[in-house]
């Protein structure tokens, strides 16, 4: 592996260890991890902090519904 290379075994392990493989479960858990963070007390983190965090879930389950939609269109 370069360095530039990440080893993405452990999530992919995560997937199947988890969500039986089944990325649409993962998605739905970010969807509600996102929807509670909001719920956070707003002392807990800075406004900015909140969306940033938010983004970066969101980006994540585009992602991972990304990968479920190419893996079901070579099926």
């Amino acid at each position: 592996m370069t360095p530039n290379e990440i080893n993405l075994n452990p999530l992919l392990s995560y997937f199947e260890k988890c969500h039986e493989g089944d990325l649409l479960s993962f998605t739905q858990w970010l969807d509600k991890a996102i929807y509670m963070f909001h719920y956070l007390p707003t002392d807990s983190f800075s406004e900015t902090e909140r969306q940033n965090v938010c983004h970066v879930l969101m980006e994540l389950k585009e992602t991972v519904l990304k990968i479920h939609v190419e893996q079901n269109n070579c099926a």
